[in-house]
């Protein structure tokens, strides 16, 4: 791989906020843990469960954090709690058939299955769903991942489900080692986030399925047809476009990057818009693509002789009959993808993203820019405000402290801190920046608390952001006025 490759690979696979897996991961044990802790508050007949796993060391619980089963319902728990529906939680329920002593790394889900069998093991939690053992098949957690399967087959036509044979096993195992090799940073950083994997077949509306990752109705889930086992290239790229939906589903649990949800955006190589989510997720996939087509092209000789000739073309997938590409053509390589999913996210759609998204978007298609400068956008870097022309909010006279009841979690490495506010019940990552002005709400009023601001590298007297961050803080629910 030439050095241009390696330094893209690196870029993609290690950035400490969109890249970095073990980072990404942390932040999510850290919502796990706080989650937790908040469910055990919420549902005090599972307190002692939720608190316990709390507990564990980050490799006891990582096998319960990317169990699918366990992970859809703790999701939907939080989802919940959010909109202010009461009920009995779903992942007690589900928590409760889990042995929490069982020691072996195996996830609740993952001990139902026979045989047992990790492809890129020591690479990540991944396993295969080969068959649910029959003395298990009845209990609530093998039927829940049934239903939540089946949802996920819900746009599929014929879809069944396979069960693996050796040569599908050991087709995945090379397709993992393959892609691992290619691209050691951003390649191989997918593993962690994918968990289950499962072997389908089926047919959408542009052709039999190839596919499909699980997402919201499945986390860390992923399936792809068998007939594309044999082929390590094609079984690695797979594992990447999958995998990277994936590790985007994670990143998107710890920070928001679209404002508008609902924002459509037209996709000329499918005939039904995308949401902005969506788009940003096949930019993620497109510009790693491109990376990884290019790696292909010249890979070294000692990988083509181990796994074979790489593809001539891009397989990037067919338009969907009757959209624009389909009728006149274009939108074939990775690199016309990403593109135009970039123009559109920051040119055309950027004030529905927020400040994380448009760097997120920067983030890749600079990246990969030195493969494919077509991609490059034009849209210059909101200027900062200058000192002194932002107005600075009026804050109460009478004082701020920390609200109760405020759960956090600080994570230092990243220079970041996860609270939860019952009131909003939503998480809040505060940066360096936010942790600093939330930790000095102690009770003084605004100008000692400045003062202490001031003192601590925060700002000088001009500096706006220390009462938009109070005001911000307070609006979150983190903090509150002095009333007594």
């Amino acid at each position: 791989m030439s050095p241009s490759y390696s330094q893209i690979d690196r870029l993609l696979g290690t950035d400490p906020q969109f890249g970095d897996p073990g980072a990404i991961e942390a932040r999510n044990i850290a919502r796990y843990r706080l989650g937790l802790t908040v469910l055990a508050r919420d549902f005090p007949e599972a307190a002692e469960r939720f608190e316990r796993l709390a507990k564990e060391e980050d490799a006891g619980l990582r096998p319960f954090l990317y169990d699918p089963v366990l992970r859809n319902a703790f999701e939907n728990d939080l989802v919940a709690l959010e909109r202010h529906r009461p009920g009995p939680s779903e992942f007690a329920r589900q928590l409760t058939q889990a042995d929490l002593d069982a020691g072996d790394g195996l996830g609740p889900t993952e001990r139902l299955m026979d045989p047992h069998h990790r492809p890129w093991a020591g690479r990540g939690v991944g396993w295969v769903w080969t068959e649910v053992r029959p003395e298990v098949a009845e209990l609530p957690l093998a039927v829940r991942l049934e239903e939540l399967k089946q949802g996920s087959f819900t746009d599929l036509r014929g879809a069944r489900r396979i069960a693996p044979g050796q040569a599908q096993l050991a087709g995945l195992a090379r397709g993992a080692e393959l892609l691992a090799e290619l691209l050691p940073y951003a390649g191989a950083g997918v593993f962690p986030h994918v968990s289950l994997v499962g072997l389908a077949q089926g047919a959408a509306d542009d052709g039999e399925l190839h596919s499909f990752s699980g997402g919201d109705p499945l986390p860390s889930a992923l399936f792809v047809a068998p007939e594309h086992l044999d082929d390590p290239w094609m079984t690695a790229e797979i594992l990447l476009h999958e995998g990277l939906h994936l590790k985007q589903f994670d990143l998107l649990r710890t920070g928001a990057m679209v404002a508008d949800p609902g924002h459509l955006v037209e996709i000329p190589w499918r005939s039904a818009p995308w949401t902005l989510t969506r788009v940003l997720a096949g930019l993620h996939v497109y510009s790693h693509l491109v990376l990884f087509f290019a790696a292909a092209a010249e890979a070294p000789a000692e990988l083509v002789e181990r796994f074979g000739a790489p593809p001539v073309t891009e397989g990037v997938g067919a338009p969907t009959p009757g959209s624009r590409a389909d009728r006149e053509g274009g939108y074939d390589t990775s690199a016309e993808r990403a593109g135009y999913l970039g123009r559109q996210a920051l040119e055309v759609h950027g004030e529905a993203l927020t400040p994380a998204g448009r760097r997120f978007v920067r983030w890749l298609l600079d990246a990969v820019a030195p493969l494919a400068p077509a991609v490059r956008v034009t849209v210059p870097e909101p200027a900062a405000a200058a000192p002194g022309s932002v107005q600075r909010p009026a804050l109460d006279p009478r004082g701020y402290r920390k609200a109760e009841p405020v759960t956090v979690c600080p994570l230092p490495d990243q220079h970041q801190l996860l609270a939860y506010s019952p009131e909003a019940a939503r998480f809040h990552w505060l940066n360096e920046h936010a942790w600093l002005i939330y930790a000095l709400c102690d009770g003084g009023t605004p100008e000692e608390i400045e003062a202490a601001y001031t003192r601590r590298g925060g700002g000088g007297p001009d500096d706006a952001r220390f009462a938009l961050g109070i005001a911000g803080l307070t609006e979150a629910g983190l903090v509150e006025p002095v009333t007594d």
